[in-house]
């Protein structure tokens, strides 16, 4: 089962041929990301950082850009776990234009799960493997 973010394409997201500038992308699928620890994990994402003391480097990134986006079209981004490891995570993302049933962008982010004190790898937290899982990718 899918996770789902809206995000409208603004001006400044825009390039010179008027269309998304490839890493707007990467911010939106981290908006995404970011959003989905409040909606699923229960812990906004700046307090998993700053109270827990975990964060989520990235470590590795695959994109492939097909369809242009426009300032104005309202992009659906759409989140699964495609690999839920020990110490790391991949996610990946679909990205829609409205009205548009072809992927104008796809992404797979995979993070690493640290101890923001010592950078260290530790476990994925149980919340958050049990809101991955019910969002890993069929």
């Amino acid at each position: 089962m899918s996770w789902e973010f809206r995000q409208p394409v603004r001006f400044s997201d825009i390039d010179r041929a008027g269309i998304v500038y490839y890493p707007r992308f990467f911010d939106y699928w981290h908006r995404a990301f970011e959003d989905f620890f409040a909606d699923e994990v229960g812990v906004p994402y700046h307090r998993m950082i700053d109270e827990r003391r975990v964060g989520f480097p990235i470590v590795r990134v695959e994109s492939e850009f097909k369809i242009p986006l426009q300032h104005g079209d309202l992009i659906r981004v759409v989140m699964t776990a495609e690999r839920i490891g020990g110490r790391s995570l991949t996610m990946r993302y679909r990205t829609y234009r409205p009205g548009v049933e072809a992927v104008a962008a796809e992404g797979r982010v995979t993070q690493a799960c640290v101890n923001m004190d010592t950078f260290r790898a530790v476990p994925l937290p149980d919340d958050l493997r049990a809101a991955l899982e019910r969002h890993r990718e069929a």
